[in-house]
């Protein structure tokens, strides 16, 4: 009977299952709402955040131990149930299990060149883009600053955006994407001219140029003598 009702396939107690089986929770104790580790970004970011949001327990192994679960997200959650409770003694412990698992996550982590070889996608609005570049310049180190944060980014966006803002100097990165998303408004409602062409005339210059070639091969064609041009 004890197999057929699964007592024997699990075989495991709470006690077996808890990695802080003995832990006094806190009177009036409330989850602070964490931030999700998803196992994708740095350890060491996530744990200074964790403490923070756990200060008022700093001193309390068991607490924080305990809790640390619930500032995680699967596949970080199961990494976490999967721990050997005869081996994270402290929260020290394990601090030193939980960056060992996802130091990878440092290694790989975004450098100044990869922000300024970022573009904008084909289907990404501007704002889009510009909260997927600042979260990876997030985990550049030494961290950027924010006059350097602005020119880094302005020299990723293209053509149409860069001639409109490069000469207006946007004093921080929120003023620069603010106008971005202007300008992006204006360009869908018809307002301002986003064709790929620069302010220097390039393709008005290149456009006459062909419909001078035009003219040119027609009156060949008809016998007519060929127009003559100022020397530059």
């Amino acid at each position: 009977m004890r197999a057929l009702r699964g007592k024997e396939i699990f075989g495991k107690t709470a006690y077996d299952l808890c990695l802080v089986p003995n832990i006094q929770i806190p009177h009036k104790f409330k989850v602070p709402d964490f931030a999700k580790y998803k196992g994708n970004s740095c350890p060491e970011e996530h744990l200074t955040m964790y403490v923070g949001r756990m200060s008022a327990y700093a001193k309390d192994d068991q607490v924080l131990i305990y809790y640390f679960q619930a500032s995680l997200a699967s596949p970080a959650s199961r990494w976490y149930t999967n721990l050997d409770k005869t081996k994270i003694r402290t929260f020290s412990d394990l601090c030193e299990a939980f960056v060992q698992q996802y130091q990878y996550n440092e290694n790989m982590a975004p450098d100044r060149s990869d922000l300024h070889a970022m573009t904008q996608e084909n289907k990404e609005t501007f704002k889009e883009y510009a909260q997927r570049w600042r979260d990876d310049a997030a985990q550049v180190s030494p961290r950027i600053e924010e006059k350097e944060m602005t020119k880094l980014f302005l020299k990723t966006l293209d053509q149409f955006y860069y001639e409109k803002m490069v000469g207006s100097a946007p004093k921080n990165f929120a003023e620069m994407v603010g106008m971005g998303v202007h300008l992006e408004e204006g360009a869908r409602e018809g307002r301002v001219v986003k064709d790929g062409t620069s302010s220097s005339g390039t393709k008005r210059f290149r456009n006459n140029f062909l419909r001078k070639k035009e003219q040119e091969v027609s009156m060949v064609a008809h016998g007519k003598p060929q127009p003559h041009y100022p020397a530059y």
